[in-house]
Protein backbone atom coordinates (compact mmCIF):
# COMPACT_ATOMS: atom_id res chain seq x y z
CA UNK A 1 0.00 0.00 0.00
CA UNK A 2 2.63 2.66 0.92
CA UNK A 3 4.38 1.68 -1.99
CA UNK A 4 1.31 2.01 -4.38
CA UNK A 5 0.64 5.29 -2.75
CA UNK A 6 4.85 6.79 -3.59
CA UNK A 7 4.19 5.25 -7.06
CA UNK A 8 1.48 7.52 -7.41
CA UNK A 9 2.82 10.09 -5.82
CA UNK A 10 5.94 9.85 -8.75
CA UNK A 11 3.61 9.52 -11.31
CA UNK A 12 1.67 13.10 -10.01
CA UNK A 13 4.57 14.47 -10.19
CA UNK A 14 5.74 13.05 -13.48
CA UNK A 15 2.45 14.17 -14.83
CA UNK A 16 3.14 17.84 -12.87
CA UNK A 17 6.29 18.37 -14.22
CA UNK A 18 5.12 17.11 -17.69
CA UNK A 19 2.13 19.65 -17.82
CA UNK A 20 5.13 22.58 -16.60
CA UNK A 21 6.54 21.42 -19.53
CA UNK A 22 3.99 21.81 -22.26
CA UNK A 23 2.84 25.17 -21.02
CA UNK A 24 6.41 26.55 -20.89
CA UNK A 25 6.66 25.40 -24.70
CA UNK A 26 2.98 26.79 -24.99
CA UNK A 27 4.38 30.34 -24.19
CA UNK A 28 7.63 30.27 -26.14
CA UNK A 29 5.47 29.21 -29.27
CA UNK A 30 3.26 32.28 -28.42
CA UNK A 31 5.96 34.57 -27.63
CA UNK A 32 7.65 33.12 -31.38
CA UNK A 33 3.93 33.29 -33.43
CA UNK A 34 4.09 37.41 -32.01
CA UNK A 35 7.55 37.96 -33.13
CA UNK A 36 6.58 35.96 -36.55
CA UNK A 37 3.04 37.92 -36.87
CA UNK A 38 4.76 41.46 -36.09
CA UNK A 39 7.72 40.64 -38.75
CA UNK A 40 5.06 39.42 -41.20
CA UNK A 41 3.87 42.92 -40.74
CA UNK A 42 6.75 44.79 -41.27
CA UNK A 43 7.47 42.74 -44.97
CA UNK A 44 3.82 43.24 -45.83
CA UNK A 45 3.93 46.97 -45.06
CA UNK A 46 7.23 47.55 -46.80
CA UNK A 47 6.33 45.71 -49.93
CA UNK A 48 3.41 47.71 -50.52
CA UNK A 49 5.67 50.77 -49.97
CA UNK A 50 8.25 48.83 -52.61
CA UNK A 51 4.59 48.10 -54.57
CA UNK A 52 3.73 51.75 -54.91
CA UNK A 53 7.03 52.67 -55.88
CA UNK A 54 7.13 50.14 -58.39
CA UNK A 55 3.61 51.64 -59.75
CA UNK A 56 5.27 55.04 -59.81
CA UNK A 57 8.62 54.24 -61.52
CA UNK A 58 6.91 52.30 -64.42
CA UNK A 59 4.57 55.40 -64.98
CA UNK A 60 7.61 57.59 -64.81
CA UNK A 61 9.17 54.94 -67.11
CA UNK A 62 6.46 55.30 -69.97
CA UNK A 63 6.74 58.79 -69.62
CA UNK A 64 10.55 58.76 -70.30
CA UNK A 65 10.17 56.18 -73.47
CA UNK A 66 7.82 58.48 -75.07
CA UNK A 67 10.63 62.04 -74.52
CA UNK A 68 13.23 60.26 -75.92
CA UNK A 69 11.01 58.43 -78.84
CA UNK A 70 9.38 62.31 -79.32
CA UNK A 71 13.55 63.56 -79.49
CA UNK A 72 14.46 60.68 -81.79
CA UNK A 73 12.22 61.62 -84.15
CA UNK A 74 13.01 65.53 -83.59
CA UNK A 75 16.55 64.81 -84.60
CA UNK A 76 15.33 62.22 -87.74
CA UNK A 77 13.48 65.27 -88.55
CA UNK A 78 16.30 68.08 -88.36
CA UNK A 79 18.53 65.40 -89.79
CA UNK A 80 16.30 65.31 -92.99
CA UNK A 81 16.05 68.93 -92.97
CA UNK A 82 20.06 69.35 -93.35
CA UNK A 83 20.24 66.52 -96.08
CA UNK A 84 17.10 68.66 -97.69
CA UNK A 85 19.39 72.28 -97.38
CA UNK A 86 22.97 70.43 -97.93
CA UNK A 87 21.79 69.03 -101.07
CA UNK A 88 19.75 72.35 -102.31
CA UNK A 89 21.89 75.28 -101.00
CA UNK A 90 19.17 77.72 -102.98
CA UNK A 91 16.27 76.28 -100.54
CA UNK A 92 15.73 79.55 -98.52
CA UNK A 93 12.44 77.26 -97.04
CA UNK A 94 14.43 74.95 -94.71
CA UNK A 95 15.70 78.09 -92.59
CA UNK A 96 12.33 78.98 -91.78
CA UNK A 97 11.41 75.97 -91.06
CA UNK A 98 13.97 75.51 -88.40
CA UNK A 99 12.60 78.20 -87.13
CA UNK A 100 9.45 77.53 -86.95
CA UNK A 101 9.97 74.06 -85.27
CA UNK A 102 8.25 73.73 -82.22
CA UNK A 103 10.09 72.39 -79.14
CA UNK A 104 8.91 69.05 -77.66
CA UNK A 105 10.73 69.48 -74.85
CA UNK A 106 9.03 69.98 -71.47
Amino acid sequence: MISNRESARRSRMRKQKHIENLRNQLNQLRIQNRELTNRLRSFTYHSHLVDSDNVQLRSEAIILRRKLSEFRQILVFRQLQRQISSAWPCNSVTTSVNEQTPSLIT
